[in-house]
């Protein structure tokens, strides 16, 4: 008997879909050049788990991770991303197609619109190598136009998707990267011509920022003031040990026990410099950018820097805005950027890697030193570029290699020759950095103006045996010192050769070579000069003494004065001139009866007819006066002398003089006397009419020895 069997099922049926979040994907434009990446989620509806796979898809697509392969858990979703890579301008749209493991397919629609740029980049991936910080490396690429025809159906053409073919010609482009990153684009701007090409280059600099820098200084200061308030501390509490209790109550709990007081006298010191601090050459700063470069752990950036296309030629290199340009031709520059600690470091003057001279005078000499660190754990060896054989700047000293923790000092050199700005870079190369010293200076012509008028000083009629003293300035009106340096061709080692010449009487038509006159017979000079030498600070002047002491009558007596300045430089020639008599009265003018070149012999004196007494021969004045004669009419002839009065260190009166004797044979003088202050000069003119009858064809000579008379007044 057959007799059935039941059995009890159960079972829960579930659904076997895989969903995406959406059901249509735009990657939107793509260059030729580049990737659009998207991503979509895959959930699993069932409660079973289930294989899945991305199959038949399109060489221009990428489908991660695992290439659109995995198992999904059930109720679980998984990010899937959809890589899209354009080969050719033109508008796509295809499905993905993911199968389940029971054979399910699930459609993706997909679309895209290629686009072929007018430009194209050699690279459009740079990795800097690892730079350390204020170091730079850089890297060179191409802006390439292979656009030379619009055929389209021998080669791809720059478009995009299906629209217009863009036009053959010159193509601009530029380069948009953040003001405050460590990159610099050389040109950002250009313009290509159709089958040329256009040299980038990509600087990577790394450096601090200044907020960093700043910050690190308000640390450093904050700690050096509560080191100077505590040793305060200690030194008023050791000063004051036989007071304890009442030091402590003033200053001990002060600083010990009223933490708000001490925060608060802290912070008002420290605000006052953080004006000070905002500036990036202050001592402060410079410290602080040390200290964080010693302390730098090193760092990575990635930078994405677009380049935007446009057809045609900017007019200004600086500004293309101007230009209509498509988004879509957007070219993409993407940057690796590692950033190390410097091997080495400057020492000196806070870490300053730039070396200012300053101004310094053309001609002289400026010796600075900067000292290097090696803080790495390895020997450096050091070499560097040369300075401009024919420039200022000059490294003094050889370099050597640098043990770990060693410095070393360079010796540079500033000599500028003329006046303007300098500017160099000295680089310091070791095997995987270079260390740039910015060497700057300008260079300076003292400028020193003299207040002597015409470059000559007169001292005019001084008696024998005393003095006369003169002061002119010298003005330094540069902004720099000034030494000077007044030399007389009198005391000059070249006296003797330059009075070797004939004398300027025998050559009238030449310069005479020497300006040196009578001289003192007792040897000392008659010119002294006070002082010699010194140092004239910026818009100061210096005073210069210069006092006339002849010891004998001569009317010649004349020196050079030079102002030397730097580099043995003459900046200004003085002559010195002056006189001297035996008598306090003289008379100047007539006509020259003498040569202006002393003999080294007195002239004699002669007996006293009544006597045997020697008097001192008398000084003849020779007065020529030529009358002109025209039809019939004799014009006068007029003269001029100079009467004067020395000033001297005695006491004197006025001097009184008369010349009344020359009233005859057509003669006048006038005045024909009168009186003379001491110091003084008064013109008397002579006029010469010949009398009725002369003959003109003679020459009338008239002899007069005129003796001047001094009353008392």
């Amino acid at each position: 008997q057959t007799r059935p069997l039941l059995f009890a099922v159960h079972a829960v049926v579930t659904a076997s879909d895989l969903e995406f979040d959406r059901k249509e994907v735009d990657f939107g434009h793509c260059s030729i050049h580049e990737s659009v990446q998207t991503s979509v989620h895959l959930t699993n509806k069932s409660l079973l788990p289930q294989e899945f796979g991305f199959v038949g898809i399109p060489k221009y697509v990428d489908v991660q991770p695992n290439d659109g392969f995995g198992i999904l858990l059930p109720m679980e979703t998984v990010e899937i991303d959809i890589i899209f890579s354009a080969k050719k301008a033109k508008e796509y749209s295809f499905e993905l197609t993911c199968k389940s493991g029971i054979n399910r397919d699930f459609k993706l629609s997909c679309k895209a619109v290629g686009v072929h740029p007018p430009l194209e980049l050699s690279h459009s991936l740079v990795q800097f190598g690892a730079t350390a910080v204020n170091d730079k490396s850089t890297a060179t690429l191409y802006v390439v136009n292979s656009h030379t025809s619009r055929n389209e159906f021998t080669h791809p053409v720059p478009r995009i998707g299906k629209g217009e073919i863009a036009p053959v010609g010159p193509t601009s482009f530029e380069f948009v990267y953040p003001e405050d990153s460590d990159i610099t684009i050389t040109p950002a701007v250009g313009t290509v011509l159709p089958g040329k090409s256009c040299l980038v280059q990509v600087c990577f600099r790394p450096s601090l920022y200044k907020q960093q820098i700043q910050e690190e200084a308000v640390h450093m200061l904050c700690r050096a003031e509560e080191t100077r308030l505590l040793l305060q501390d200690k030194k008023e509490k050791e000063a004051t040990n036989a007071k304890k209790a009442e030091m402590d109550a003033m200053v001990g709990l002060y600083f010990r026990e009223n933490l708000n007081t001490f925060y608060f006298v802290t912070m008002c010191h420290l605000l006052h410099c953080l004006i000070f601090l905002l500036r990036s050459s202050s001592d402060s700063f410079a410290a602080a950018q040390a200290s964080l470069i010693r302390s730098f752990k090193g760092s990575f950036k990635r930078y994405i820097i677009p380049c935007f296309v446009a057809s045609g030629k900017s007019a200004n290199r600086n500004d293309p805005g101007h230009l209509q340009y498509s988004p879509h031709n957007t070219l993409y520059l993407e940057l690796h950027c590692p950033a190390v600690v410097p091997p080495l470091v400057v020492l000196s003057d806070h870490g300053r890697s730039t070396v200012n001279f300053k101004e310094v005078a053309a001609g002289q000499t400026v010796v600075k030193r900067v000292t290097v660190q090696n803080i790495s754990h390895e020997t450096l060896e050091l070499g560097s570029t040369l300075l401009d054989p024919n420039g200022p700047f000059m490294l003094m000293n050889a370099l050597r290699p640098l043990q770990p923790g060693a410095t070393h000092t360079l010796l540079v050199s500033f000599s500028p020759a003329e006046d303007k700005k300098f500017y160099e870079t000295l680089e310091i190369r070791t095997s995987n950095m270079t260390l740039c010293l910015n060497l700057s200076g300008i260079g300076i012509y003292p400028s020193v103006t003299c207040s002597a008028e015409g470059g000559i000083m007169d001292f005019g009629y001084v008696l024998a045996n005393e003095s006369s003293t003169s002061v002119f300035k010298l003005q330094n009106t540069s902004s720099i010192p000034v030494n000077y340096n007044l030399k007389q061709d009198s005391v000059s080692v070249k006296k003797h050769k330059d009075q070797q010449g004939l004398p300027s009487f025998l050559t009238p038509n030449k310069e005479p070579q020497s300006l040196v006159g009578t001289q003192n017979n007792s040897g000392l000079s008659v010119f002294c000069v006070s002082p010699l030498e010194g140092a004239i600070n910026p818009g100061t002047s210096q005073d210069i003494t210069v006092t006339f002491q002849p010891d004998h009558e001569s009317l010649y007596y004349s020196d050079r004065l030079m102002v030397e300045i730097v580099n043995k430089e003459v900046a200004h020639v003085i002559q010195l001139k002056g006189s001297s008599r035996i008598h306090t009265m003289f008379v100047n003018g007539g006509d020259p009866l003498d040569v202006p070149i002393e003999s080294l012999a007195d002239l004699p004196a002669k007996e006293d007819p009544e006597g045997n007494e020697l008097v001192e021969l008398m000084k003849p004045v020779l007065l020529t006066l030529k009358a002109a004669c025209s039809e019939n009419t004799l014009t006068p002839a007029v003269r001029e002398l100079q009467v004067g009065c020395i000033r001297s260190t005695q006491p004197l009166a006025k001097k009184a003089y008369n010349l009344n004797s020359l009233q005859q044979k057509g003669f006048n003088v006038d005045p024909g006397k009168g009186a003379v202050d001491p110091g003084q000069k008064k013109s008397i003119t002579v006029t010469w009419v010949p009398p009725s009858g002369h003959d003109v064809s003679l020459q009338l000579i008239l002899t007069q020895l005129q003796t001047f008379y001094f009353p008392h007044w």
